[in-house]
């Protein structure tokens, strides 16, 4: 899967999200599917911080006031796990 196919369906699953805490679970659960996967930690954190730079490159404009919420905590919690 590329960096912006993972990114579609992050932004698909955090527009259901209902509150931090999910969007917390959605990012955890994410990357264990991609340990499950054997992939290397270094190409995880890669993903990561790539999903967390395009996250932060979206507008407001775009997205509506629950869901953008959702966005700036994914961002927070990605910026925790990469420790960037």
């Amino acid at each position: 899967m590329t960096i912006e196919e993972y990114e579609e369906v992050i932004l698909h699953q955090l527009e259901k999200a209902d509150d931090c805490e999910e969007v917390e679970q959605i990012i955890d659960h994410s990357i264990k599917l991609m340990q499950d996967k054997s992939l290397k930690k270094d190409l995880i954190i890669h993903y990561l911080r790539k999903l967390h730079d395009g996250l932060g490159d979206l507008s407001p404009n775009d997205f509506d006031s629950v869901h953008w919420c959702n966005i700036r905590c994914a961002i927070i919690i990605l910026k925790k796990r990469t420790g960037i």
